[in-house]
């Protein structure tokens, strides 16, 4: 059985413990560790055993196994936890348990689960949805417990004595059982690391939420994570605001007009682009009506696709039109009823164009992988359409 050191003290950052065994897949094992495994949602602590860089933490049970990145000697070793990724755990842990108390003193609202995520984490609440003021309620009282610097204390019961505990749900655990209190604030059972005071978790931000399975789900930056995430933010706010020589405060109503004035231009663009199509295909097939083969060096995927069908619209029984950039594009299309079928056409044009796509009986739409296998793809296409009757 491996004595659980962080159990006890999370501040613990060196020690000394003796190598029990060592499997041949890199596992370690040892009388005694501080460094915590992926449990609980939590993630696992770095550092290392003899210098070796310890990889991964596996909790077995009775015993943690240690995942070294190279062999370690027997006996005896010198162990070192990876501080500030231990200490990045502590605030976010703690971050957890601040806010989940303060989701259900503010809100009666229970927290289904949570993730300790690399970057960030998560609580899925029972809660049918959010806006940024019941959020910042809920902020504002998880953080006032964070400034007050209140004590974080450690308790060991058992089953038949933590109902003296007034837990904010019932343990997962049966056996020996370890609770997390919060002064005057949570009580928890947790085998997590967790700071000393309240103090230390710095701060605590709700960066976003989203619905999931009827729930909300929270996720949240702690400490060091939070100043950095709002120092990006900020960077991003005020440079966007002076760029357009404006206050900060008045940058989200420049960019919702800006949206509306682009949405409106693009109407119009599309517009006019439709009606210059237009007129291109109607001089393309011409009077009496022909089929139209065209390549461009440039022309967008809509407008490939738009043209050939316009040129339907103008009579044309038949349109191949190709666009070497920006993407290598090729449509071929034809009137609807009958007609030569399209489809064992689509097969071969891949081949040619070493690409994708394909359609129906009286239209294809091909992407080729350059502009040289576009040309014989299209020329391909091209005799195809000719040499069979509308």
């Amino acid at each position: 059985m491996t004595e659980r050191l962080y159990y006890v003290d999370s501040y613990l950052k060196e020690f000394r413990a003796s190598v029990v065994e060592t499997a041949g897949d890199g596992r370690v094992y040892l009388d005694r560790t501080a460094l915590y495994p992926t449990s609980g949602g939590q993630p696992q602590d770095g550092g290392t055993i003899a210098g070796v860089p310890v990889v991964e933490v596996i909790d077995e049970g009775e015993r943690i196994a240690h995942v070294t990145a190279a062999a370690v000697p027997t006996g005896e070793v010198e162990c070192r936890v990876d501080w500030p990724r231990r200490l990045d755990h502590m605030q976010q842990h703690t971050g957890q348990h601040l806010l989940s108390a303060a989701f259900e003193r503010t809100l009666d609202v229970a927290t289904l689960s949570c993730h300790l995520g690399e970057e960030r984490s998560t609580v899925e609440l029972a809660l049918a949805d959010a806006d940024w003021k019941l959020i910042d309620r809920v902020e504002q009282a998880a953080n006032r417990v964070i400034w007050e610097n209140r004590e974080i204390r450690l308790h060991w019961t058992d089953d038949q004595h933590v109902g003296r505990f007034a837990l904010r749900k019932p343990p997962k655990v049966t056996g020996r059982i370890r609770i997390v209190e919060i002064a005057d604030w949570d009580l928890s059972a947790c085998g997590g690391t967790h700071t000393r005071h309240t103090g230390e978790v710095g701060a605590i931000k709700i960066v976003r939420w989203e619905k999931v399975r009827g729930n909300v789900r929270v996720e949240f930056l702690c400490g060091a994570r939070s100043l950095s995430d709002h120092a990006w933010r900020t960077e991003a706010l005020l440079e966007g605001a002076r760029r357009r020589t404006l206050k900060d405060r008045d940058l989200l109503a420049h960019l919702e007009r800006a949206a509306e004035e682009r949405d409106a231009l693009r109407k119009r663009l599309d517009e006019l682009t439709d009606r210059l199509l237009l007129a291109e295909a109607r001089e393309r097939v011409g009077d009496p009506p022909r089929g139209v083969a065209d390549l461009t060096e440039s022309r967008s995927r809509e407008e490939v696709r738009r043209l050939a069908l316009k040129c339907l619209e103008a009579g044309a029984p038949w349109a191949v039109v190709a666009a070497a950039s920006p993407e290598p594009v090729l449509v071929v299309a034809r009137r609807k009823g009958p007609g030569p079928d399209l489809r064992p056409l689509a097969e071969t044009l891949r081949a040619i164009a070493a690409g994708k796509g394909g359609g129906g009986s009286d239209y294809l739409q091909i992407t080729a992988a350059d502009a040289d296998s576009l040309r014989a793809a299209f020329q391909r296409a091209r005799e195809f359409v000719e040499n069979r009757p509308a």
